[in-house]
């Protein structure tokens, strides 16, 4: 469905994280990707509507999903495969990312994944060494 907001209005309208629902279902399915990735940041994106955008063709869509901290575990599971590492990334730094997916981000052959996973603050000491061990053998 085309909106008549101008592009400024959007960016101005999905930055604001008391969005309601109903408009950030609206945009997603905007014509610019941009605007497709600021509601899968936005805090008050349906859950649907993540899983949704999880599968979108654009990687930077489905990194902004892996990023939001409201993503559901599920989903969080299947970007953890993603073929993109931006992506990947997202997943290993979401508080919300159990702790099987972050096992096994903590092996992932991409250093910024691993950097990510470290950063994670549900990280615990096992995966920790997992990613030490992991860095050794790259």
């Amino acid at each position: 469905m085309k909106t008549t907001l101008s592009y400024e209005q959007k960016i101005e309208i999905l930055t604001d994280p008391n969005t309601p629902q109903e408009t950030l279902e609206l945009l997603a399915t905007d014509e610019d990707y941009y605007v497709r990735e600021l509601v899968a940041r936005n805090p008050n994106t349906p859950l649907n509507l993540l899983e949704l955008l999880a599968t979108h063709e654009y990687s930077y869509v489905r990194r902004e999903v892996a990023f939001n901290p409201n993503t559901p575990q599920e989903t969080l599971e299947l970007l953890a495969t993603d073929k993109d590492y931006y992506v990947r990334e997202g997943v290993a730094r979401n508080p919300n990312t159990p702790q099987k997916t972050l096992e096994l981000l903590a092996t992932d052959d991409n250093p910024w994944v691993r950097r990510g996973v470290a950063r994670n603050p549900n990280t615990t000491e096992y995966i920790q060494r997992l990613i030490i061990m992991t860095n050794a053998n790259q």
